[in-house]
């Protein structure tokens, strides 16, 4: 999942969720996160999110990029945010906008903690920074369960074999 399944599934969703989604696989945060989000969490001068209370207890920040922040910028200002009261509400628009797509039925984890974390592993980040950026409160479970890595061993040996031939060329 990546940049041209959120491009191919844009026209086919609200506004609305289209910005949700967005939220999540930019910023790795939960749905249920994002449902209880309301004006006074958002700084769209700064491009940031103010999540009072995320599944682990603690409060985070999540930053906006900057499409997500002109789309905010937007909407009409009424509370929630997204529109959405129930994470549940979401899946039936969802599916439908994926059918009319001709894309897989990704749900809300798939596209934003598991897009997330695997986008930021293939760019070389740690797991402690995954973790970080994403609000897990360990590197283990991005370990165990959100990072993908895709031939993992194909990249180390081309990465390696470019540093060699590179050292090799600087003698």
């Amino acid at each position: 999942m990546g940049d041209d399944y959120m491009n191919t599934l844009r026209p086919h969703l609200p506004p609305n969720l289209y910005a949700l989604m967005l939220f999540l696989y930019t910023t790795g945060r939960r749905v249920g996160e994002a449902v209880t989000l309301t004006w006074d969490d958002i700084d769209l001068e700064n491009g940031t999110v103010f999540i009072a209370q995320t599944k682990n207890g603690n409060a985070a920040t999540a930053i906006l990029t900057a499409e997500l922040c002109e789309i905010l910028d937007d909407m009409e200002r009424t509370d929630p945010v997204f529109g959405y009261t129930d994470r549940r509400n979401i899946y039936g628009s969802l599916k439908r906008a994926c059918k009319r797509a001709g894309v897989e039925y990704l749900g809300t984890h798939q596209v934003g903690r598991h897009s997330f974390a695997t986008q930021l592993e293939r760019q070389g980040w740690s797991p402690k920074s995954i973790a970080d950026a994403g609000g897990w409160k360990s590197t283990r479970i991005v370990n165990e369960t959100y990072t993908h890595p895709d031939a993992a061993a194909a990249r180390a040996t081309e990465l390696i074999g470019k540093k060699l031939a590179s050292s090799r060329q600087a003698e």
